[in-house]
């Protein structure tokens, strides 16, 4: 036998075959597995991880059930791998052609929906995006603390799935009619040896 058949045989022994695996082969094969989906994961992108799109949640969900599968012995570490690679150079594929082409990413990852027209929740677009009232200020109260939607500016539902709320801005709050008159400036004060400060006798003039 040549060097190349001996660390064949050693590689079988260690990972099994088929699905009757001892809990040391099991070990061996979580290992493998954990070490190569660690490597397609880097070679995927920080897209995968941020999943902007449903395609990228589709992508993680599928590397998670091929290769699950290939840890219990329901699938050969060759098949699963191979096939966990495709998904992975799909899904860089992908990410390249929408970063190229604005139609192409609109069709596969849809667009943000606007909830908010004229200072209203848009009952409509709300009922259609599968939402209600109470969906909406729950993620406010965890996002702004309030349970109001008078101080914003949009609400949006994202590409994927989040709802984001923009404040308005202080241009866009009308001035009042009578403001308020800017206050003195304080008295400056002088600070004693023990530490309590005393207004200045100018200032008490």
């Amino acid at each position: 036998m040549d060097v190349m058949e001996i660390l064949v045989d050693v590689m079988r022994r260690a990972v099994g075959e088929g699905d009757d695996l001892q809990w040391w082969q099991g070990a061996v094969r979580a290992a493998v597995i954990f070490v190569g989906t660690w490597a397609m994961l880097r070679l995927a992108g920080r897209r995968a991880f941020a999943q902007k799109s449903a395609f990228d949640l589709c992508i993680v969900l599928l590397l998670g059930a091929v290769l699950s599968r290939a840890v219990v012995g329901a699938t050969s570490l060759t098949v699963a791998f191979t096939a966990a690679l495709v998904l992975v150079l799909l899904h860089r594929a992908v990410g390249w052609l929408s970063g190229r082409f604005p139609p192409f990413d609109c069709a596969i990852g849809g667009h943000a929906l606007d909830l908010l027209s004229r200072g209203e929740l848009d009952r409509e677009r709300i009922s259609r995006a599968m939402l209600t009232e109470e969906d909406l200020k729950a993620s406010l109260r965890a996002s702004l603390q309030s349970d109001s939607f008078s101080g914003l500016a949009r609400v949006v539902l994202e590409r994927d799935g989040k709802v984001t709320f923009v404040r308005r801005s202080s241009e866009d709050v009308p001035a009042k009619n009578n403001p308020a008159t800017p206050s003195a400036p304080a008295a400056p004060a002088v600070s004693r040896s023990n530490g309590v400060p005393v207004r200045s006798r100018s200032s008490r003039q």
